[in-house]
């Protein structure tokens, strides 16, 4: 099964501020809670500020999936140029999360910059991995089940390498079936510089994955050993 193209996919940002911008409007969606930016990897001191700025104007820009990366960096633009003339802070609303990146640092080669994983359904034998944010670039969010306490930071890392791929190569390539995340897509999500490839390594140069689409999920099955991959 493919995943389908969307028509249309959103950006959705908020800007808020401590004084209301003008002309005054309503805001559309319910803000985060600190809470849940604190789970999106919030500090204290910015909590402080968020909570500080109890006004907010929602942006929101639409497009085709195949523009989606030039239209998200120019939402993500008009979002970071309004809180910097108003000392605002900006808010992903798709993650949702508090943007820490400068302007002059916007990249859409930098996944980290746009989509979140999440740690949920906590069970005995592990825990699930959701991500956060495909779908600004028209892409369904990723589900990798069922991942075992001792190989989560390595899953999280193949994950990121994962999510790397599929922002460079969707809608292009269709991301239901195998694919092989290596330590060079894991280096370049994560901002990191590129290892030399070494064929002796004891888990070698990358790892295999299985993707397929569950209903409006993709399913990312992680095979063999993944903590061998960083040893």
């Amino acid at each position: 099964m493919t995943v389908p193209v969307p028509e249309v996919r959103h950006s959705v940002h908020a800007v808020v501020t401590a004084t209301p911008l003008e002309p005054a409007e309503t805001v559309p969606v319910p803000l985060p809670t600190v809470a849940l930016l604190r789970r999106f990897g919030a500090d204290a001191a910015q909590l402080a500020a968020f909570e500080a700025r109890p006004h907010a104007r929602v942006l929101h820009r639409s497009g085709s999936v195949a523009d989606a990366q030039a239209d998200a960096v120019a939402a993500r633009l008009e979002a970071l140029t309004l809180a910097a003339h108003h000392d605002g802070l900006v808010v992903d609303l798709a993650v949702p999360r508090l943007v820490t990146h400068t302007v002059d640092e916007t990249d859409p080669r930098a996944p980290r910059q746009w989509v979140a994983l999440d740690v949920t359904d906590i069970q005995a034998t592990g825990f699930d991995v959701v991500s956060h944010g495909l779908t600004t670039f028209g892409l369904p969010e990723l589900r990798c089940a069922d991942v075992p306490f001792a190989a989560l930071p390595a899953t999280l890392a193949v994950l990121n390498g994962l999510i790397h791929r599929l922002l460079a190569e969707w809608p292009e390539h269709d991301p239901v079936g195998p694919a092989t995340v290596t330590l060079a897509d894991i280096a370049e999500a994560l901002g990191e510089p590129v290892p030399p490839r070494d064929p002796a390594a004891a888990g070698g140069y990358g790892v295999e994955v299985e993707i397929a689409l569950a209903g409006d999920e993709l399913s990312v099955a992680v095979h063999g050993d993944v903590v061998a991959l960083f040893t």
